[in-house]
């Protein structure tokens, strides 16, 4: 299961990842992952239905 959604204006180009400096130098990327709720907080919360999904689409991505 996964869902798709663009990023806002804001974060156009790669949002405040890596994937920023590399889509400013042109270079096609994809930004994915899982929700994290907190990120950077003493405790963040994710689904682990969401990270083992994340594991089967990087698998099957890198399979193929």
């Amino acid at each position: 299961m996964y869902q798709m959604t663009d990023m806002g204006k804001i974060d156009a180009g790669g949002g405040g990842t890596i994937a920023l400096i590399l889509a400013n130098k042109g270079i096609d990327v994809i930004d994915c992952g899982v929700p994290v709720l907190s990120m950077h907080a003493p405790y963040e919360v994710t689904s682990k239905f969401d990270i083992y999904n994340a594991y089967e689409v990087y698998r099957a991505f890198y399979e193929d």
